[in-house]
């Protein structure tokens, strides 16, 4: 007689969400020319896409831009106008940008707008817990896209 292990699979609950997938390449002979991906991200709202543009290009000496073009890059965080790349991305359009460097190589900021789903064991909140949190839903929901988990068993 064969002995087996029968598992029951956990319930899960699925939930549509939209968001924006976010991504930096980098172009460079060292790859030649080939994208190398920098960051890849899924963000919930357009406005959380020109912060984090804002903060990589204010903090461009870690995209390894000479001290030149990190000046142009803070130049352009600090005072480039946003208002238009946030009617874009609000409008559920794909937007992105260019920093050109030396030798040919540059960085490209790319947004673009996502339909995902959002998993969770039954019987968890919106926040991967069980009942949730107080106030739980869209107006809350968690800053990043990762899958939630909970080990709560589902309440008979």
């Amino acid at each position: 007689m064969r002995n087996s292990l029968r598992t029951t699979p956990e319930p899960a609950e699925a939930r549509r969400r939209s968001g924006l997938r976010f991504e930096v390449l980098r172009y460079g002979p060292a790859n030649g020319f080939v994208p190398g991906p920098l960051d890849l991200r899924v963000l919930p709202t357009p406005h959380d896409a020109v912060r984090v543009i804002r903060s990589q290009l204010r903090a461009s000496h870690v995209l390894g831009l000479p001290p030149h073009e990190a000046v142009k890059a803070r130049r352009r965080a600090d005072h480039g106008s946003w208002i238009p790349v946030l009617g874009t991305l609000y409008r559920g359009e794909p937007c992105g940008f260019v920093l050109r460097l030396r030798k040919g190589r540059h960085l490209e900021w790319n947004v673009r707008p996502l339909t995902y789903v959002l998993l969770s064991h039954a019987g968890c909140g919106a926040h991967g817990v069980p009942g949730g949190s107080p106030g739980s839903g869209p107006a809350t929901e968690p800053r990043h896209a990762a899958p939630t988990t909970c080990r709560a068993s589902p309440s008979p």
